[in-house]
């Protein structure tokens, strides 16, 4: 008959025996976690969902797709990456490009941004030949292009109350080529280089009248023309 220690070391044993299994069994099903585009296949590391890649990963095979993964396919934001260099970098669902995206191919060299539907191009997203990066104070800023006959100037124009105001107190003209100029009822910048950066700084009464505000924007140019830039306070 065996004694109660004995059965105790016996079943002990068996605890730990069936945890070691288990450890084993749920290393085993994470390592079997799996990528169902054949292209990116071969090799896994990321979150894992019911044996299937599921959550934030990077799956290899002959090409390479870093980003989120829903149900074993890309799915969500992420970047591809094909053989030969190109890659598509934005929206996917079930495996599929789908939404807003960057694609670049490199044997050509071309870069190409829009919106893609079940891995077919949609269309194209142009982005707007100028950017406004910080506004202070102002209520609104409108770019305007006016020829393409050189040498290139930027003409500033002030809006006050809907009404054309020609002056404007501590005006600071910057840029990052070319110069800012007052004169012969000409305000703005000269002699640039494009891509052009410039920021523009003034000071007026607040709407009220009451208080002095310190107005300022910057911007990006990066189309070569002449351009017009009605800033409104």
């Amino acid at each position: 008959m065996f004694s109660i220690k004995y059965l105790k070391l016996v079943f002990l044993s068996f605890i730990i025996l069936f945890l070691t299994q288990s450890s084993y069994s749920q290393n085993d099903d994470k390592s079997a976690c799996k990528v169902l585009l054949p292209t990116i296949s071969e090799e896994y590391n990321g979150a894992c969902k019911d044996g299937l890649a599921h959550g934030v990963g990077t799956a290899k095979g002959i090409d390479l797709y870093t980003g989120k993964f829903k149900k074993g396919y890309p799915n969500g934001k992420g970047k591809y990456t094909w053989a030969d260099g190109s890659y598509y970098e934005g929206m996917w669902r079930a495996g599929k490009k789908s939404g807003k995206g960057f694609l670049y191919t490199a044997t050509t060299g071309k870069e190409l941004k829009g919106i893609w539907k079940d891995d077919d191009f949609y269309k194209e997203i142009v982005d707007p030949p100028y950017q406004v990066i910080i506004k202070n104070g102002i209520t609104g800023i409108s770019f305007y292009e006016k020829n393409d006959s050189e040498p290139y100037r930027i003409e500033v124009v002030f809006q006050r109350d809907g009404g054309r105001t020609g002056i404007v107190d501590n005006l600071d003209l910057m840029s990052s080529t070319g110069m800012g100029t007052m004169s012969n009822g000409f305000t703005g910048y000269e002699n640039m280089k494009f891509p052009f950066e410039g920021n523009i700084e003034f000071t007026g009464m607040s709407k009220m009248g009451t208080t002095i505000i310190n107005y300022k924007v910057r911007f990006i140019i990066t189309k070569p023309t002449n351009w017009k830039i009605l800033i409104r306070y």
